[in-house]
């Protein structure tokens, strides 16, 4: 499996399994990547990651991890307290991928994003990851 997907399925598996954020956001999560479908029922989540490698001759590479919170209410209560629950989630998680990938994660910045829709509330969360590819440790070593 390619290392992003395997990183955004450890990631997706932690945030759709979660039984506080499935009852903050009204019995499931709903985690679409890059783009929500057509009509998406409210709450719900969208994210997306950027890789770089940290230096031409490290194995270690640098990922910003966006993830987005979409909400429909009166207020932003509702956005808030999901964005709680994920900051208690993904802010200093460490996991290993099915494939025998390490990674770890940490917040970088988060905040409200503005809307032109009454009603819709939109939270961005940025935060930091970094994983190192093992595959290429011998490579590398020759450069």
């Amino acid at each position: 499996m390619d290392i992003e997907e395997s990183i955004l399925n450890s990631i997706h598996s932690r945030l759709t399994t979660n039984a506080t954020l499935k009852s903050k956001m009204g019995g499931a999560v709903r985690l679409y990547l890059t783009w929500a479908v057509s009509d998406a029922e409210y709450p719900y989540l969208v994210h997306r990651m950027d890789i770089s490698r940290i230096a031409d001759w490290s194995p270690k590479y640098r990922i910003t991890y966006l993830l987005d919170i979409w909400s429909y209410s009166t207020n932003a209560s509702e956005v808030f307290a999901i964005r709680e629950q994920i900051i208690n989630l993904l802010d200093n998680y460490s996991d290993t991928t099915s494939d025998g990938i390490y990674f770890w994660m940490w917040k970088q910045t988060s905040g409200l994003v503005p809307e032109n829709a009454e009603g819709i509330w939109h939270y961005n969360i940025q935060m930091n990851l970094k994983y190192v590819d093992e595959d290429e440790v011998g490579i590398l070593l020759k450069r």
